[in-house]
């Protein structure tokens, strides 16, 4: 039988079983599902357009929680022609291995919301970005302890402080390069600290951060600029 025949004679089939109520095709999300997917849609659409008209912000990367630990990634940057958002790429990324919904440190969530990208961070040399650039050394330090240095990345040396934070150049590839997000900008503790897009690992999750390829960290480190924002959120398929 050639494939053409086949073709039909399975059409036939299938159209039989539908007419007759015998073929059940399982729905991909639920009703509940399909509502909030639509709603997340329509909210990312809502914060492009917001930042379409912020002549401050040229960049966005918008990610968007899946399922388990995966998320997938969108990068635009706006054109000057009309203040146009073009797509430069879209890609994947591991979230927290809570997955999302972060409110307090260790709870080990990705934040949901809407932020600055403060800076940018790298054990690798700055490969040519805008932004200010702390070139990660053996005594640079992610502080989550509880006290002025909260929620920065400091300089032990400078500091004097004898930290027990992230000894930040021991994660490598992990902090080859990154970037600093506005999460808890007021450095609140303990509502979370060092909420930063960085590099896979080996693991599949992250403790609250958001890991992209290498490659992808190394594109948007090199179109960043002041202004840029981050956006999470939920995202069914």
């Amino acid at each position: 039988m050639t494939g053409k025949c086949r073709t039909g004679k399975m059409k036939k089939i299938i159209l039989s079983m539908l007419l007759g109520g015998s073929l059940l095709i399982p729905a991909a999300v639920s009703a509940d599902e399909m509502k909030v997917s639509t709603q997340h849609a329509q909210e990312r659409r809502e914060i492009l357009q917001k930042y379409r008209e912020d002549d401050a912000v040229h960049q966005m990367l918008v990610v968007s929680h899946t399922t388990g630990w995966e998320a997938k990634i969108w990068f635009y940057e706006k054109q000057e022609y009309h203040d146009a958002w073009t797509l430069t790429f879209e890609s994947t990324a591991f979230v927290g291995l809570n997955e999302m919904g972060k409110t307090v440190a260790g709870d080990g969530k990705t934040p949901l919301g809407d932020y600055e990208i403060t800076g940018a961070f790298g054990i690798l040399e700055n490969p040519g970005t805008a932004l200010s650039y702390i070139d990660v050394t053996p005594t640079t330090y992610a502080c989550g302890d509880d006290c002025e240095y909260y929620n920065t990345i400091i300089d032990t040396e400078e500091t004097g402080h004898d930290c027990s934070g992230e000894e930040m150049y021991k994660y490598s590839p992990e902090y080859n390069y990154g970037l600093t997000t506005g999460y808890n900008s007021e450095n609140v503790y303990p509502l979370g600290s060092a909420i930063f897009v960085h590099c896979k690992g080996l693991k599949p999750f992250t403790g609250g951060c958001i890991a992209l390829d290498e490659s992808d960290m190394k594109t948007v480190l090199m179109a960043a600029e002041d202004g840029m924002r981050i956006y999470l959120d939920e995202y069914y398929e």
